[in-house]
């Protein structure tokens, strides 16, 4: 270390003089029977966290916020926000996400499954000892399924196997407490099959509930069922894919219903690929992975690519 003053004063000069003879004290140190020793770091380097803005992605997509602020999502914006957080968490190396905002459950269930591996978090609102809304943040669980389920007092579980898929009901006798998230864990079900889940409860419940069957021995896809109620008809939205069958989006009433709109989405895609091929292409463009064809008549397609072979 080399200290410079045009004019110093003594008690500089003495600053200076300890400071160096410090600095070779630990030099010294450092080397052990000749070999040079690299100082040893005092902890461990601490992931990357990043906040993914609900707004913000509506804005990416075109949504525009109505007059309370609130952004209204459907269904075919689960694959957007799919391949929205996928970039995200790439672009950012982020270990951590924090979803900041509300939107459906199978947007929400799409940002998560496109950022993983990185861990995912939730923004939620809670009342303090005062009484005073607060918010805070807490991490979406993975919890292996195990036989009937568990959960905290009062927690109860239904289950309802069919053909075509499984419901999983989740109950609750009062308010979830967030501390007993971690006791929280799924029933067993036959992976081979997709998971319908259905239950009132806080975002982070649901979502933790979703994120157990998520990467579950190579099951198909998760959904969202939420009964007929005065509010509206049944409704029920596949929030997680794992099968081209099965695809983000796929929506439908009753969980019965999933058959014929696997079929109904068979039959579109078939009949949107024979009208451009009657057509005659005049543009194609590329946006991420959607591929937009503008046909003769005025007519436009887009096309979701999930894989790119070089034939």
């Amino acid at each position: 270390m080399v200290c410079l003053y045009r004019m110093v004063s003594k008690s500089r000069i003495l600053k200076c003089n300890l400071l160096i003879k410090k600095t070779k004290k630990m030099n010294q140190n450092n080397f052990v029977s000749g070999m040079p020793q690299m100082p040893q770091e005092s902890k461990e380097s601490e992931p990357k966290i990043a906040k993914l803005s609900v707004n913000d992605f509506a804005e990416k997509i075109g949504i525009q916020p109505d007059q309370q602020g609130r952004v209204t999502f459907a269904p075919e914006h689960d694959r957007l926000a799919y391949e929205y957080a996928e970039k995200f968490a790439r672009d950012n190396k982020a270990e951590r996400v924090i979803i900041d905002g509300i939107a459906s459950p199978g947007v929400i269930a799409s940002f998560l499954h496109g950022m993983h591996p990185a861990e995912g978090y939730l923004t939620y609102m809670s009342k303090d000892a005062e009484g005073k809304m607060t918010k805070g943040e807490t991490k979406v669980l993975e919890p292996l399924p195990q036989g009937e389920g568990q959960g905290p007092e009062g927690f109860t579980w239904v289950k309802k196997e069919t053909e075509d898929y499984t419901l999983v009901e989740f109950n609750l006798a009062g308010d979830f407490k967030i501390e007993d998230l971690d006791k929280v864990i799924p029933p067993d079900v036959n992976p081979a099959k997709p998971v319908l889940i259905s239950g009132r409860g806080p975002l982070y419940l649901t979502h933790t509930i979703a994120a157990g069957y998520r990467h579950y021995k190579g099951i198909p896809g998760v959904g969202f069922y939420q009964p007929a109620s005065k509010f509206g008809p049944a409704k029920t939205e596949v929030g997680v894919s794992h099968n081209e069958e099965l695809p983000l989006g796929l929506n439908f009433g009753e969980p019965s219903e999933i058959g014929t709109a696997k079929e109904l989405h068979e039959k579109r895609i078939k009949e949107g690929l024979s009208e451009i091929k009657k057509g005659k292409i005049v543009s194609v463009e590329t946006n991420d992975k959607i591929i937009k064809f503008t046909l003769d008549s005025g007519e436009t397609y887009s096309l979701s690519v999930r894989e790119v072979t070089k034939e």
